[in-house]
């Protein structure tokens, strides 16, 4: 059996940098429909708003043109925000608000920016760290993952003691 893989882009001009937040809020609308996903209505509403300030964050400066990208599977939502600039460019991890980058850090599973040849990753304390050198000198690139497949829940390990812990001592 073959995993539908549904993905889409919308690719954004340098002089769009003003109307980024109903560009991409229009976008992620339609296609979350169209990606029949397994995920929640409430769920993909939420990741809605996170992608619309995180493409501000990393496009509104207007230096350079971007592309977004969704990719849905039957496991994860992925998006890919791509600055294509030619310039390098200084990402900012203060962004504040309801969806700001702190709440975007913890929502999402995967949390990855790669800039100026280096990439950051979050780790499992929700704090973004430098993990690896990039390929990416100019522009960047943001890439953030949410599951919304169940984990499998362990059987949780029981231990038997033959002491009965009623008694004295």
């Amino acid at each position: 059996m073959t995993e539908e893989i549904f993905e889409r882009s919308l690719e954004l001009k340098a002089s769009q940098a003003g109307s980024i937040a109903s560009l991409v809020g229009t976008w992620w609308k339609e296609i979350s429909k169209q990606a029949q996903s397994p995920a929640s209505p409430g769920k993909l509403y939420a990741i809605g708003n996170y992608l619309i300030e995180l493409a501000k964050n990393s496009l509104s400066d207007g230096k350079g043109d971007g592309k977004v990208t969704a990719i849905f599977d039957g496991e994860k939502v992925k998006i890919v925000i791509d600055d294509l600039g030619d310039q390098e460019k200084e990402i900012n991890l203060n962004v504040k608000g309801d969806y700001g980058m702190k709440e975007s850090i913890e929502y999402f599973d995967v949390f990855t920016v790669e800039s100026k040849g280096r990439k950051y990753e979050k780790n499992f304390r929700n704090i973004v760290e430098e993990t690896d050198n990039s390929d990416l000198y100019v522009g960047s690139k943001l890439t953030i993952v949410k599951y919304h497949v169940m984990p499998v829940e362990e059987e949780e390990q029981t231990y038997h003691s033959n002491r009965n812990f009623g008694e004295r001592m």
